[in-house]
């Protein structure tokens, strides 16, 4: 019985020395908040420093990242990744300071669960960053030229509650690559608010409705453009953007799409208009111009296609996606033959299961099916069965376009 009492308070001892540790040592150094990093000694020696808690039980502070007696980032020779989690409340302004640092180690910078609701200029250093993340930060703008000089190849501003990007606040010099800004409020975007040096611009999970031609414009190196799950009922003018590898604007409104859009892309290799309102038959010919694309992977899921006019469009080197649309149970066995060899893999696995709706019988048979829409509840049902199934699979085009982005060449010896 002693040996178990010795052993819980041996236990409970060591419990409370962690609680009451001021930072401690992992695979980072956690520090609880920026009152502890101050007591923190062995500051030459780190390599990655979190301060805050993941679990957003610690007390958020005032703090200025700027000021030398918050972070003496002169101080930390060896410091490479910087993680602030859970404890900013409140960003202060240095208005007459400008530091910036050139030569620093540190190359990944997190925010994370902060109370930042304005970011304006003079209110981070300017570190060269090879990652600058500000995700959930509960951003709501960004002024001019916030960022407009700092060197950043890749900023993450997901998970905010943006509604406006302004002109000349997100990085702006030649060494920024990717910009992402997923899931905030986004409605408008104002002309030149991206750096010419883009390759890929990701705004996934916004509102917005319209793109100026003008904020687009000079993204004349832009791979990958993804504006996934917004509010789009036609495609934005994006036709000068000739470098593109990848265009996803799944999950919008569109029903139509001019004819030409993508005649001068010749690098084009990954279109995903999936999860649309699209019903033309002739929906390819608008997409496919042959001999410019070398290889095209569209994606056409689940729109409201009941039937595909193939007269003139060659498929050559053309993979295509079509689950989840309404065919027409008449005319989808013919179809289904024309298309042999060109179909996806997900094609192949949901529109040869049984369990899975693929076509719907159009006839009518009695006025009162015309009357009720029946047809609508029928689409609603297949679209509904297709979802359920796509849980359940590991059918996605992520693969693809990982592959066409970021081509990995390998070899193996036995």
């Amino acid at each position: 019985m002693f040996a178990k009492i010795l052993f819980v308070c041996f236990v409970f001892a060591s419990l409370v020395a962690v609680i009451s540790s001021s930072c401690r040592q992992s695979y980072v150094t956690i520090c609880d908040s920026f009152e502890d990093f101050k007591s923190y000694k062995d500051v030459e020696n780190i390599n990655a420093l979190m301060i805050g808690s993941e679990y957003g039980n610690t007390k958020k502070e005032s703090i200025d990242l700027k000021g030398l007696n918050t972070i003496n980032y002169y101080r930390y020779y060896k410091l490479t990744n910087l993680m602030i989690v859970n404890a900013i409340g409140d960003l202060q302004r240095s208005h007459a300071t400008r530091c910036t640092y050139q030569k620093m180690a540190l190359k990944y910078f997190t925010l994370y669960g902060n109370n930042i609701p304005k970011i304006e200029e003079n209110h981070f250093p300017n570190f060269p960053l090879k990652m600058f993340s500000l995700v959930n930060n509960k951003i709501e703008s960004i002024g001019k030229r916030a960022f407009a000089d700092h060197k950043i190849e890749n900023i993450d501003i997901s998970d905010n509650l943006m509604e406006v990007i302004v002109s000349n606040s997100l990085p702006l010099t030649n060494v920024t690559k990717v910009v992402t800004i997923k899931n905030n409020k986004l409605t408008h975007i104002e002309p030149r608010s991206f750096p010419t040096s883009l390759k890929s611009l990701n705004l996934d999970g916004n509102k917005l409705r319209y793109i100026e031609e003008e904020a687009l414009e000079n993204l004349v190196d832009l791979q990958e453009l993804s504006l996934s799950r917004n509010k789009f009922a036609t495609i934005p003018k994006i036709k000068f953007l000739k470098q593109l590898l990848v265009f996803d604007i799944s999950f919008n409104e569109i029903v139509t799409i001019q004819k030409g859009t993508f005649k001068d892309m010749r690098k084009l290799k990954l279109l995903d208009l999936s999860n649309n309102n699209i019903q033309s038959p002739t929906v390819l010919e608008w997409l496919i111009t042959p001999g410019k694309q070398p290889s095209l992977t569209i994606s056409l899921a689940l729109n409201r296609l009941r039937d595909l006019d193939l007269q003139g469009v060659s498929l050559e080197k053309q993979s295509l996606t079509l689950y989840g649309n309404p065919w027409d149970c008449t005319t989808w066995a013919a179809l289904k033959t024309k298309l042999s060899g060109h179909e996806s893999r997900c094609d192949l696995e949901f529109l040869t299961k049984g369990n899975v709706p693929y076509c719907i019988n159009y006839s009518v048979t009695d006025a009162a099916d015309l009357y009720n829409n029946t047809w609508e509840r029928d689409i609603a049902n297949l679209r509904e069965a297709v979802r359920k199934n796509e849980q359940n699979s590991d059918c996605t085009l992520a693969d693809i376009r990982n592959k066409d982005l970021y081509p990995i060449d390998y070899g193996c010896v036995l």
